[in-house]
């Protein structure tokens, strides 16, 4: 079981990895293609995965049933349209 101060240390990393680009292109609502490619790497890395193998985890769908997997889901079909 993660407890809550390990849950924000664990949300947290993604966002120290985040471009300040790419975290002011969040606040603001809108992001461009390169920026989405991005935010989508950094959550597939924090599943221990690349780019293409959450393509391809997704499709399959098995990604894991959590927020981060449920994310990573969201942005890849944002991508694609």
């Amino acid at each position: 079981m993660i407890r809550a101060d390990q849950a924000k240390k664990r949300k947290s990393k993604p966002e120290e990895a985040m471009s300040p680009k790419l975290q002011a292109a969040i606040e603001g609502g809108e992001l461009t293609v390169e920026e989405l490619r991005e935010l989508i790497a950094l959550e597939a890395k924090e599943l221990g995965l690349t780019v293409e193998e959450a393509q391809r985890e997704a499709r399959l769908g098995r990604l894991p049933k959590n927020a981060v997997g449920s994310d990573v889901e969201f942005l890849l079909q944002l991508l694609a349209a």
